[in-house]
């Protein structure tokens, strides 16, 4: 997710949200844990995996360069591997620089692309098949895959890639959860008027919104999409749910988790990201955050193509919760 929904963009959906309640399977919820698939038995078993998921996306006349997904490798399992999700209409290229860093670091690497991202054609409404059902199989699986390159395991993402990593959270023994900015409720909207809304959103007829309606495709970064079908917006809260309703009923199976939020972000609504915890903290989980600021009014701040400060002001403390055990 690029920048801040658009009042407007909800005008025409919250009378609507008002009966909500009474639409059927508008507040439903999925089955919310999905079998952790057959982890690879070995370190050199993963690395084909993985290497053969690239190879496949580079065959596909359809997928852009710069979205495959990243493998950085030092030929052996590591102390620490890493796993990046990426944010919504983005892809591999955005976390591909932090990337660099933590492998600069003696990290193995894994940068995953999320199904129905990375298309050449960046107009394309291919994101409206994008499931609840898909993005938490395709989470558990970039983990699965990411277990046999180091002896522990850090995932991060930024925006629905935050969410992904709050699933992990949820269901993984991963070692070290950083879900950044997490999308679960857009800002400004609050919960009691922002979660029925979205959950609305994933059921009306599909429209299409720009990310910026004056630059429309000429938006950035160019390896990205410069609008969203608001069906697969939707999808990205009940996501949210999902997790949501696990974090209610069970302790969650990371050893660690810090979210890291911006005091600005005109993205997402942080006290929703911070329930999640308060969640978790419930039972026992001893989760914390780290608060960014400074940054000022944006959601993305990870990509350097918009956000080049992201280099001095946020990849350090991100490769210090890695890296570092006393970190925040």
């Amino acid at each position: 997710m690029r920048a801040t929904l658009r009042r407007r963009d909800f005008t025409a959906l919250l009378g609507g949200a008002v009966v909500v309640g009474a639409l059927p399977g508008c507040s439903g919820r999925y089955d919310a844990v999905s079998p952790l698939p057959e982890a690879p038995a070995s370190y050199d078993a993963a690395v084909r995996a993985i290497r053969g998921l690239i190879a496949r996306d580079a065959a596909d006349a359809a997928i852009l360069p710069a979205a495959l997904p990243r493998l950085y490798l030092h030929d052996k399992p590591v102390q620490h591997a890493v796993v990046l999700f990426h944010g919504f209409t983005n892809c591999p290229q955005q976390f591909d620089e932090l990337a660099h860093r933590f492998h600069a670091r003696g990290c193995n690497v894994y940068v995953p692309r999320i199904p129905h991202h990375g298309l050449k054609d960046r107009l394309t409404r291919d994101l409206a098949n994008l499931t609840v059902d898909e993005l938490a199989d395709f989470t558990t699986s970039a983990f699965a895959l990411t277990r046999p390159l180091g002896a522990t395991v850090s995932a991060l993402g930024l925006s629905l890639g935050g969410t992904m990593v709050q699933w992990l959270a949820q269901t993984q023994p991963v070692d070290l959860a950083v879900p950044i900015a997490p999308f679960l409720i857009p800002y400004p909207l609050p919960p009691s008027v922002g979660q029925p809304a979205m959950r609305l959103l994933a059921t009306l007829p599909d429209m299409y919104f720009w990310w910026d309606f004056h630059l429309k495709e000429r938006c950035l970064p160019h390896y990205a999409y410069p609008g969203y079908p608001t069906q697969a917006l939707g999808r990205l809260a009940l996501f949210g749910d999902v997790v949501f309703a696990e974090a209610a009923r069970a302790k969650p199976a990371a050893r660690r988790c810090v979210l890291v939020l911006s005091d600005h972000d005109n993205g997402i609504d942080n006290g929703s990201a911070r329930h999640m915890t308060e969640l978790w903290n419930a039972h026992g989980a001893g989760y914390t955050e780290l608060v960014l600021t400074g940054l000022g009014p944006r959601h993305d701040i990870i990509d350097p193509t918009t956000y080049p400060n992201a280099r001095a002001a946020v990849y350090p403390k991100l490769v210090s919760l890695v890296l570092d055990d006393r970190a925040v």
